[in-house]
């Protein structure tokens, strides 16, 4: 089983610039994030409403103007709270942009020990403290900067990204002090069932397999299994086999019927009302979006997401 299947594919930035910025607003679904983790570091700061973000086995609520940092390849998700819409921000940068070009006293001292989590910057990073505030604007600015391609916005990005970690340099954990090895062992196996959904998709999966993966009862699996993902199994899955069917919706000419059998339904009707579900429309009416909203995007040179998925 490739346990790298969980891990999320998009690429951030490029190998000169390894830095990604990103702007989502107006999230009216329950799961705007679904669990997933990379290499890369990640700073996320909400800015309309409230979110509980998950990072391994850890819960924080956050309210907008407030920030979350994901180390590398820490699983993580986010759920809205409420009813009300909310909106984040976030920047994504490979830790190797901070680090100098040959080892000096930078390095050794500040740089070398976050990259190997001997120490860990706080998670969330809340308004209280002016410490806190700081941090909250220079990752505003960094994400603004990037968003607007200022003059020299490289330049000020990876200026900004060390005072950040300068800022919080008195306020770092050693790794002993962040979670227990239960802790991590239960997002090792929980990344262990999500690789295995991921790998199998298109292939029917029963829950007593699923389970057998972590050697539990199918109780027991399912109560563990909700607990992280906040989702049953089945519904984990499911949401996951439409997200590849809007891929291929996107990306193929198949028909409606061969694409709901290549994501691993069987039944048609049931794919369709799954669908429905999640994104709001059947497959015919997503596609038909997709053509509409692809030819305004080539009128107008936009090359941006055709359409936003809904929980």
């Amino acid at each position: 089983m490739n346990r790298a299947l969980l891990k999320e594919q998009r690429i951030h930035g490029n190998p000169m610039y390894p830095v990604s910025s990103y702007v989502m607003e107006d999230l009216d679904y329950t799961t705007i994030m679904d669990c997933h983790w990379h290499e890369e570091w990640e700073f996320t700061i909400v800015t309309r409403g409230k979110v509980k973000f998950q990072i391994g086995t850890e819960y924080y609520e956050v309210s907008a103007g407030e920030a979350m940092f994901v180390h590398g390849g820490e699983l993580h998700a986010g759920y809205r709270v409420g009813e009300e819409p909310c909106a984040f921000s976030a920047v994504v940068f490979a830790p190797e942009f901070l680090s100098s070009r040959g080892y000096d006293a930078l390095q050794d001292k500040f740089i070398d020990p976050l990259l190997q989590k001997k120490v860990l910057p706080p998670a969330f990073i809340s308004r209280n403290e002016a410490w806190e505030r700081e941090v909250l604007a220079l990752i505003a600015a960094v994400i603004a900067d990037n968003e607007r391609r200022s003059p020299a916005f490289e330049l000020t990005t990876k200026a900004r990204l060390l005072q950040i970690f300068a800022v919080l340099q008195g306020h770092m954990r050693e790794q002993a002090q962040v979670s227990p090895a239960g802790d991590r062992e239960k997002v090792e196996r929980l990344k262990t069932v999500l690789g295995y959904m991921h790998e199998h998709y298109p292939s029917p999966i029963k829950l007593g397999e699923l389970a057998g993966l972590l050697d539990m009862s199918e109780g027991h699996f399912c109560r563990f299994f909700k607990s992280m993902v906040h989702k049953s199994p089945v519904d984990y899955l499911n949401r996951y086999r439409i997200q590849q069917a809007c891929r291929l919706l996107e990306t193929s000419g198949h028909k409606i019927v061969e694409i709901a059998m290549e994501v691993g339904f069987d039944s048609l009707s049931y794919f369709i009302s799954v669908f429905k579900q999640h994104q709001g429309c059947t497959p015919s009416q997503y596609r038909k979006r997709l053509a509409g909203t692809a030819a305004v995007q080539q009128a107008f040179g936009y090359s941006g997401p055709l359409v936003s998925e809904r929980q």
